[in-house]
């Protein structure tokens, strides 16, 4: 019997069709996962207005909706690396799309809580199957660009919140912006269903379905021919192993998988207070309804597009490069705190900051699972996520909190320059313990660098 190691195959490839169709799917998800949770603060006004919340009320709405997030996360991330990747992906899809149209039913604050945390199970079970499809078909030294490339999805949703809710809301109510999300969602299903495959290291790795790798791969590399009953392996690994949480700290993990969980959770506080509040405090800042819309909108495609060369400094110089976002953050949310900018001044130093934290949230996205083998690589990133969504439901109800309690808008800024300050931190250790990573070992920086040399040798000779 032939066996053949699809991971050269991988590293080999071209960008062409299979690669663009992959990603054009895994952005169109993310897109809709960042565009219907979103939805949420760009109608919290009116919703806050209909319902008569107080801000710690709304906080808590945030909340619930995070909390859902964590929970779909593990949920979703353990249905990955049993299922495969693509089952997981289809079935939050489809979850996040009936559960946004679903808060359009609500009659009360207590069915908008259990709708919002149905509709985040399934939204937050998206995002880490989508991060382990896109990085198992990139080559190694584009794992973690493969992950930034996806999230642009992600906050170009969130930043057509803010257009879309101003188009539909005046005319037709809070109500239409969760129809428009439901319903493109559903149809977002068409291509997910015909385009997105299986992931071929997690088949190969399961020993699974070695017909199906075939035809899969032919996709990738369509100048490859396997001969029928072609096995395929992934680095010659088979690793049909249970996973349990237990997995993620072995083989001298554990003070990767620490550093990794307590970073991303810092960087989440911050990033999920600002999408979530965005909107409101620029209206309480003094900004009308329209134009703190349109900010908060403008930082979201800053957001999106800003960060995308982290991914090639993590792929290229490690995971210690990020430390730069969160440090770069620090400045400029005790300057909005502390200091009368007025509103040109406001604006400026808030894109600069939404490109920090939104290139360290994106950076921790990208690197999430890259230190764990494929069996459990799925499960590895649902947990570091889920883990950080600590950080997301905090945020949330802290800013609301702290408003309710007198300190006004500003107050929340220089309250959360503590978790990028802890942030810098950690990820300057974590880039230590990558270093140190023989090169054989997943996330190792030297395989990656080893790799990149290899390949520029070979288009030399060529």
């Amino acid at each position: 019997m032939t066996t053949v190691d699809v991971q050269p195959l991988i590293e080999r490839q071209r960008v062409g069709r299979f690669w663009i169709g992959l990603f054009v799917v895994c952005v169109l998800v993310t897109f809709l996962d960042g565009f219907d949770f979103q939805t949420l603060s760009f109608a919290g006004r009116y919703i806050q207005k209909a319902y008569t919340l107080t801000d710690t009320q709304f906080g808590t709405l945030g909340t619930v909706g995070v909390f859902g997030t964590l929970i779909g996360g593990l949920c979703l991330g353990y249905l990955g690396d049993r299922a495969g990747r693509r089952p997981s992906i289809i079935v939050a899809v489809t979850g996040f799309g009936l559960l946004t149209l679903g808060i359009v039913l609500a009659t009360n604050y207590g069915q908008l809580l259990v709708f919002r945390f149905l509709a985040g199970f399934f939204l937050g079970g998206a995002l880490p199957p989508v991060w382990v499809l896109a990085t198992e078909f990139a080559p190694a030294r584009f794992r973690s660009t493969s992950v930034v490339i996806t999230m642009v999805g992600a906050g170009l949703g969130s930043a057509c919140g803010g257009p879309v809710s101003n188009l539909l809301i005046p005319h037709y109510g809070w109500r239409s912006v969760f129809i428009a999300g439901g319903v493109a969602s559903l149809l977002a299903l068409i291509p997910v269903v015909l385009v997105l495959p299986e992931s071929v290291k997690f088949l190969a790795q399961k020993d699974r379905r070695h017909d199906r790798i075939a035809r899969i791969m032919k996709r990738v590399a369509p100048r490859e021919n396997f001969e029928p009953g072609t096995r395929f392996v992934a680095g010659f690994v088979v690793d049909k192993k249970r996973f349990t949480p237990a997995e993620l700290f072995r083989n001298k993990l554990a003070p990767l998988t620490v550093l990794l969980w307590t970073a991303y959770t810092c960087t989440s506080a911050v990033a999920f207070y600002l999408a979530f509040w965005g909107p409101i405090l620029n209206e309480r800042l003094g900004f009308s309804v329209s134009a703190a819309v349109t900010l908060a909108a403008v930082t979201g495609v800053v957001g999106a597009l800003g960060p995308l060369p982290v991914g090639r400094f993590v792929d290229k110089w490690g995971v210690r490069t990020l430390a730069a976002m969160p440090a770069l953050a620090v400045p400029c949310l005790l300057f909005i705190g502390f200091v009368p900018l007025g509103r040109p001044g406001y604006v400026i130093v808030l894109l600069v900051l939404t490109f920090s934290v939104a290139g360290g949230q994106i950076g921790m996205h990208s690197i999430a699972g890259i230190f764990y083998r494929p069996a459990i690589r799925a499960d590895g990133a649902a947990w570091a996520a889920s883990i950080a969504k600590t950080g997301s439901m905090f945020g949330p109800l802290l800013a609301g909190a702290i408003m309710d309690n007198g300190f006004g808008p500003q107050g929340t800024f220089y309250a959360f320059a503590v978790f990028p300050v802890a942030m810098a931190v950690l990820l300057v250790a974590l880039g230590r313990r990558q270093r140190r990573l023989p090169p054989e070992a997943d996330g190792a920086l030297a395989s990656v660098i080893a790799e990149d040399a290899a390949t520029k040798r070979a288009e030399a000779a060529a």
